[in-house]
């Protein structure tokens, strides 16, 4: 067994040890079954005896009861064997996966940033289906045949060890086959599932955008792209066929040409008058047995190959450290939380490709308790990534935030997390039912709290209007509902959570006149009395809050009241005085300020 496969089962065991009663059960039912299977050429060896060289018709019908009730018992232990083994595999099995979609969840959005979903898709599906059909169907199999050939070279060797001989010399090149062709079966695995994996990538990527790639009567490029993909795991998939079909030819080949060297010696054993009848159908059956298990277990260690490649890659994700994690002794947050938000001298890059400066640079900025704060600036200012550090989507590079003056880095996660809100600019909703979507902020929310929640949104008037009310299913993303609609139910959700900190991406700034009367509306009550960082993009928004902060390359340029910048004249006096219509984006209209 390779270092990788020995690495592969140690990683495999902690999580069948839960279920080990079972596998023992499986085991002790297993070894019984095979005992019974190694009886059977013994009983037909001496079934013939009786037949055709002691002509004993009494003794004949003895051996056929027996072996009946041998085989009844035998069902009965194969039942037994198959159902707990099976079982014990099922839920080790979807303990691992659980573990890897926890996993998963755990890590940064700059971990999904550089993969892609049909990537960790394939992860969950493809990959641990390997290790699952090993686990649950074909261990059962493998341990019965690595018996049953155990098993028989004994009984042959026991019987007759010079015929034991001709079957051992098999065994070299059983070896050697077995260690060529199974590095190859599990790299040439590891590099279909990879292909898959992309093929599966570029899928969803064209599912998700499906409105783009049909608005632009990219259909055909699309399929192109993912024919491309398919092509290449087809060429990957007939090479790994190719190796398999070479090794399982050999391998039979080699086993049934053992068969025939002990069919023929066992023959001039017979003329010699050295071996009955039954004695050499006996040693037939027994190398038949070995021959078949021979093959039973090179189908098993190429499925095994398959797994433990398999595994090597769910298990790579497994021991991916995160990069944003709970500190090792969290800090409570001061009971009630006030809210006062604090950037000090804070700085951070994205780490992409190619030279790029820092996205914040040396920022600090005060919120006071229940302050409304809105970020201006042109697009790449650091707007947005100010309002994902906060939450520690990302971790700072320099300096520090602090959410009541403790910085968020000594919080944990769950804690911190659980007094920020988010309203996005374009808020995502799951498939479930509204009620659902609703309660997401809170599960164990009442139906009343859901519906009051709704109500401080402006959304319960359109709610009731839908086919099942509250139990309406929205379609994946929200699908089934307008913008607004989505925006106000992401907005009640907001209302649910009741935190102490709101970060409020520009929730109005693609809705039409009506839905962005009554998100605006909804969005007023929401405000009161939480501490807010809004990322602003129309004057409405600018005005609503308490105080303006100017953002350009990373570094404030100016802050203060909408009136005191205007008195001030400066960036924002002169973005204020130029000639835009209502309803203007500010971002854009910095940008060509910046561009004049």
């Amino acid at each position: 067994m390779s270092a990788v496969s020995r690495r592969s089962l140690l990683r495999l065991w902690p999580r069948v040890r839960p279920y080990r009663n079972g596998l023992y059960i499986a085991l002790v039912a297993l070894l019984l079954a095979s005992v019974i299977t190694l009886a059977f050429p013994l009983a037909v060896g001496f079934l013939l005896d009786a037949a055709f060289v002691h002509k004993d018709g009494a003794l004949l019908n003895r051996i056929a009861l027996g072996l009946l009730t041998l085989f009844a018992i035998q069902a009965v232990l194969n039942y037994i064997q198959t159902y707990w083994l099976s079982a014990t595999g099922e839920r080790a099995v979807a303990g691992l996966r659980r573990e890897l979609f926890a996993k998963l969840l755990e890590m940064p959005p700059g971990f999904f940033a550089d993969r892609r979903t049909g990537e960790l898709t394939s992860r969950l599906t493809i990959d641990i289906g390997l290790v699952q059909g090993v686990m649950s169907h074909q261990l059962a199999e493998g341990l019965r045949q690595a018996l049953a050939l155990a098993g028989g070279v004994v009984m042959l060797f026991l019987m007759q060890w010079r015929l034991m001989l001709t079957v051992l010399g098999v065994v070299p090149i059983v070896i050697a086959s077995g260690f060529f062709f199974g590095r190859r079966l599990r790299r040439m695995t590891t590099s279909v599932q990879d292909q898959v994996a992309d093929a599966t990538a570029v899928a969803e990527e064209a599912f998700s955008q499906i409105r783009v790639v049909q608005g632009f009567a990219q259909e055909s490029h699309e399929r192109d792209r993912y024919g491309t993909r398919i092509a290449s795991v087809i060429r990957t998939a007939l090479q790994r066929a190719r190796s398999r079909g070479m090794f399982f030819g050999v391998l039979t080949f080699t086993a049934f040409g053992a068969v025939t060297a002990v069919m023929w010696q066992g023959g001039r054993l017979v003329l010699a008058d050295r071996l009955t009848p039954g004695a050499l159908v006996q040693f037939l059956l027994y190398t038949v047995t070995i021959a078949a298990a021979i093959g039973a277990l090179t189908s098993f260690y190429a499925a095994y190959q398959e797994a433990i490649g398999a595994a090597e890659r769910v298990f790579q994700l497994l021991e991916t450290a995160s990069p944003i994690a709970d500190p090792p002794h969290p800090v409570p947050l001061p009971q009630p939380v006030r809210g006062e938000v604090e950037f000090r001298d804070v700085r951070f890059r994205y780490h992409l490709t190619g030279d790029h400066g820092p996205t914040l640079d040396h920022l600090s900025l005060h919120i006071r308790p229940g302050e409304v704060v809105a970020l201006v600036g042109p697009s790449g200012a650091g707007k947005t990534t100010i309002a994902s550090l906060l939450p520690r989507f990302w971790d700072v590079e320099g300096g520090g935030i602090f959410l009541d003056g403790i910085d968020v880095r000594q919080l944990a996660l769950s804690e911190l997390r659980r007094n920020i809100g988010t309203v996005p600019q374009e808020p995502t909703l799951f498939s479930g039912t509204v009620r659902d979507n609703i309660a997401y902020a809170r599960p164990d929310a009442t139906d009343d709290e859901v519906a009051a929640a709704a109500r401080v949104a402006n959304a319960h008037e359109f709610i009731t209007r839908l086919p099942e009310r509250y139990d309406t299913i929205v379609g994946e993303r929200g699908v089934k509902l307008s913008g607004g609609q989505r925006q106000r139910i992401a907005i009640a959700r907001a209302v649910l959570k009741n935190p102490t900190v709101l970060v409020l991406d520009e929730a109005t700034s693609s809705l039409d006149n009506e839905s962005e009367r009554l998100v605006e509306a909804a969005l007023e009550r929401l405000l009161v009395g939480r501490t807010t960082l809004i990322i602003a993009h129309r004057l409405s928004t600018v005005q609503r809050a308490d105080r303006l902060v100017v953002l350009d390359r990373g570094q404030i340029v100016e802050e203060g009241t909408h009136a005191e910048l205007l008195r001030q004249g400066g960036v924002y006096a002169r973005l204020f005085q130029m000639q835009w219509r209502d309803g203007e984006d500010i971002t854009a209209a910095l940008a060509a300020m910046a561009g004049s």
